[in-house]
């Protein structure tokens, strides 16, 4: 099979939306909705490489990362407190990456957009 060398994000969501809500996600207030869209998916050396968009509307969750990310806010403000941390006030433009075990608060003011990569590792 030939490997994709190039994949191209959509300027709109496209395809399926996956999972409602992501492993590791909790909801402490309000009803945050997601939406995640996957354009590119590849398993190497037993871990699972992914991107695309996520969605979140207003809410506060607890969240504990069973997986590797980075992501960049294309869109609204999220206020993300890591367990024992300071707030942290993100918006547009703003990049972070976690690590397995991150945990922390996000509160997301106003519904946020980012696109993601992860890395899962089966386990």
């Amino acid at each position: 099979m030939e490997q994709k060398l190039l994949t191209v994000f959509p300027r709109q969501e496209q395809g399926p939306v996956l999972h409602p809500h992501p492993r590791g996600f909790t909801v402490i207030a309000g009803q945050p909705v997601t939406r995640t869209w996957r354009y590119f998916a590849k398993e190497e050396e037993g871990a699972l490489l992914a991107s695309g968009l996520w969605e979140c509307t207003e809410g506060t969750f607890a969240f504990r990362f069973q997986h590797w990310e980075f992501f960049h806010l294309l869109s609204g403000v999220l206020r993300l407190t890591p367990e024992g941390g300071e707030p942290l006030l993100l918006g547009p433009g703003d990049a972070a990456t976690m690590e397995v075990g991150f945990s922390g608060t996000w509160e997301v003011v106003e519904t946020i957009r980012k696109h993601f990569v992860t890395r899962y590792v089966a386990g």
